[in-house]
Protein backbone atom coordinates (compact mmCIF):
# COMPACT_ATOMS: atom_id res chain seq x y z
CA UNK A 1 0.00 0.00 0.00
CA UNK A 2 1.63 3.22 1.20
CA UNK A 3 5.34 3.37 1.95
CA UNK A 4 5.56 5.90 4.77
CA UNK A 5 7.75 5.55 7.84
CA UNK A 6 5.60 6.34 10.89
CA UNK A 7 8.56 7.29 13.08
CA UNK A 8 10.00 9.73 10.56
CA UNK A 9 6.80 11.34 9.34
CA UNK A 10 5.57 14.53 10.98
CA UNK A 11 2.51 13.89 13.16
CA UNK A 12 0.58 16.72 11.53
CA UNK A 13 1.24 15.24 8.09
CA UNK A 14 -0.13 11.93 9.35
CA UNK A 15 -3.19 13.77 10.70
CA UNK A 16 -3.69 15.36 7.28
CA UNK A 17 -3.81 11.92 5.70
CA UNK A 18 -5.90 10.44 8.51
CA UNK A 19 -8.51 13.17 8.18
CA UNK A 20 -9.35 12.07 4.65
CA UNK A 21 -9.16 8.34 5.45
CA UNK A 22 -11.55 8.82 8.39
CA UNK A 23 -14.05 10.84 6.37
CA UNK A 24 -14.12 8.35 3.50
CA UNK A 25 -14.69 5.47 5.91
CA UNK A 26 -17.43 7.29 7.83
CA UNK A 27 -19.15 8.21 4.56
CA UNK A 28 -18.94 4.61 3.40
CA UNK A 29 -20.41 3.43 6.72
CA UNK A 30 -23.52 5.57 6.32
CA UNK A 31 -23.90 4.89 2.59
CA UNK A 32 -24.01 1.17 3.37
CA UNK A 33 -26.80 1.88 5.86
CA UNK A 34 -28.89 3.28 3.00
CA UNK A 35 -29.28 6.93 4.01
CA UNK A 36 -30.35 9.42 1.35
CA UNK A 37 -28.01 12.27 0.41
CA UNK A 38 -29.48 14.87 2.76
CA UNK A 39 -29.37 12.53 5.73
CA UNK A 40 -25.91 11.25 4.75
CA UNK A 41 -24.36 14.66 5.17
CA UNK A 42 -26.07 15.27 8.51
CA UNK A 43 -24.82 11.93 9.85
CA UNK A 44 -21.27 12.27 8.54
CA UNK A 45 -20.79 15.79 9.88
CA UNK A 46 -21.47 14.49 13.41
CA UNK A 47 -18.36 12.30 13.29
CA UNK A 48 -15.81 14.16 11.16
CA UNK A 49 -15.29 17.05 13.55
CA UNK A 50 -12.79 17.66 16.32
CA UNK A 51 -15.22 17.21 19.23
CA UNK A 52 -16.41 13.80 18.04
CA UNK A 53 -12.91 12.61 17.17
CA UNK A 54 -11.61 13.76 20.55
CA UNK A 55 -14.36 11.84 22.34
CA UNK A 56 -13.61 8.69 20.37
CA UNK A 57 -9.88 8.98 21.07
CA UNK A 58 -10.49 9.42 24.81
CA UNK A 59 -12.63 6.28 24.78
CA UNK A 60 -10.25 4.04 22.82
CA UNK A 61 -6.81 5.36 23.82
CA UNK A 62 -6.19 2.89 26.67
CA UNK A 63 -6.68 -0.01 24.24
CA UNK A 64 -4.40 1.35 21.51
CA UNK A 65 -1.11 -0.48 20.98
CA UNK A 66 1.93 1.42 22.38
CA UNK A 67 3.34 1.91 18.86
CA UNK A 68 0.23 3.83 17.88
CA UNK A 69 -0.05 5.67 21.20
CA UNK A 70 3.31 7.21 20.35
CA UNK A 71 1.94 8.35 16.97
CA UNK A 72 -1.03 9.93 18.77
CA UNK A 73 1.21 11.73 21.28
CA UNK A 74 3.52 13.01 18.55
CA UNK A 75 0.62 14.47 16.58
CA UNK A 76 -1.10 15.96 19.65
CA UNK A 77 2.11 17.73 20.59
CA UNK A 78 2.80 18.96 17.07
CA UNK A 79 3.29 22.61 16.27
CA UNK A 80 -0.36 23.44 15.53
CA UNK A 81 -0.58 27.12 14.56
CA UNK A 82 -4.31 27.82 14.73
CA UNK A 83 -7.37 26.33 16.35
CA UNK A 84 -11.03 26.50 15.30
CA UNK A 85 -13.52 28.23 17.57
CA UNK A 86 -15.87 25.23 17.45
CA UNK A 87 -13.88 23.26 20.03
CA UNK A 88 -11.32 23.61 22.80
CA UNK A 89 -7.58 23.52 22.15
CA UNK A 90 -7.41 20.12 23.89
CA UNK A 91 -10.23 18.71 21.77
CA UNK A 92 -8.44 19.89 18.64
CA UNK A 93 -5.14 18.38 19.75
CA UNK A 94 -6.89 15.09 20.57
CA UNK A 95 -8.60 15.09 17.17
CA UNK A 96 -5.23 15.67 15.52
CA UNK A 97 -3.84 12.67 17.41
CA UNK A 98 -6.87 10.60 16.45
CA UNK A 99 -6.45 11.43 12.77
CA UNK A 100 -2.74 10.54 12.93
CA UNK A 101 -3.74 7.20 14.48
CA UNK A 102 -6.18 6.55 11.64
CA UNK A 103 -3.43 7.36 9.13
CA UNK A 104 -1.05 4.97 10.89
CA UNK A 105 -3.61 2.17 10.71
CA UNK A 106 -4.15 2.95 7.02
CA UNK A 107 -0.40 2.94 6.32
CA UNK A 108 -0.03 -0.38 8.15
CA UNK A 109 -2.96 -1.77 6.12
CA UNK A 110 -5.11 -2.31 9.21
CA UNK A 111 -8.33 -1.21 7.57
CA UNK A 112 -10.33 -3.67 9.67
CA UNK A 113 -9.22 -1.76 12.77
CA UNK A 114 -10.61 1.46 11.31
CA UNK A 115 -13.89 -0.33 10.59
CA UNK A 116 -13.99 -1.64 14.18
CA UNK A 117 -13.53 1.88 15.54
CA UNK A 118 -16.41 3.06 13.37
CA UNK A 119 -18.66 0.13 14.29
CA UNK A 120 -18.15 0.57 18.02
CA UNK A 121 -18.23 4.38 18.16
CA UNK A 122 -20.72 5.50 15.52
CA UNK A 123 -24.47 4.95 15.66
Amino acid sequence: MVSINLKETNGLVLAYLGDSVWEVNVREHFIKKGYNLRNLNNKVVKYVNAKAQSEILNKIFPDIDEKYQEVVRKAKNGNIKSFPQTCTVMEYRNATGFEAYIAALYIDEKLDEIKKIIESNIE
